[in-house]
């Protein structure tokens, strides 16, 4: 008797995530993931309940990873800058990674923006200058910086933008200077 091949949600879960970086979110569909892996689409649904959840769990885990190679690193004291210059490196680093996730478009824009506001507030968390700080202002400088960030990273990518890490840092850091001035 021939043993059948079992496919599990880490198999899927690569398999759909190759496609993100070769094709972007639109080519996420269960026929191009079983026809990527060469299977039928019955052991995807065996282990998503549909597409959408293996989309969610997708984007989530790609987000893990993303946070244990780039955002989670500090290359300077300033959690501000490490921001900023993480999504810079991540763009130089997986540029067609980047790309499917911060600007092709998709319908997971909430979803990434939630994840990445986490992943910030847990980054500045223990920093005395921000515990005083309101959840609503918190999130207008996450989503200042994040917008300055990918339009930084977008900008070097294309070769527009071509500046060095002192010079990232010190853009970041200025940032920083004009919201802290603005909170008093």
């Amino acid at each position: 008797m021939v043993r059948k091949k079992v496919y599990k949600k880490q198999h899927i879960l690569a398999a759909a995530e190759d496609l993100l970086i070769e094709k972007g979110f639109s080519a996420i569909t269960a026929r191009r993931v079983a026809e990527y892996m060469g299977i039928s689409t019955q052991p995807i649904y065996l282990e998503f309940k549909n597409m959408e959840e293996l989309k969610l769990t997708l984007l989530k885990t790609v987000y893990e990873g993303l946070e244990r190679e780039f955002f989670s690193i500090a290359r300077t004291s300033n959690s501000l800058a490490n921001f900023g210059i993480s999504h810079i490196e991540l763009a130089r680093a997986k540029s067609n990674l980047y790309i499917a996730l911060f600007v092709d478009q998709h319908s997971y824009g909430k979803e990434l923006h939630q994840l990445s506001f986490n992943s910030f507030k847990k980054t500045i968390q223990s920093e005395v200058e921000y515990t005083n700080v309101s959840q609503e202002q918190l999130e207008n400088v996450h989503l200042n910086l994040w917008i300055i960030a990918i339009g930084m990273a977008t900008l070097s990518i294309s070769g527009i933008l071509n500046k060095t890490e002192e010079q990232l840092i010190a853009e970041f850091t200025s940032i920083k200077l004009k919201h802290n001035a603005t909170w008093s």
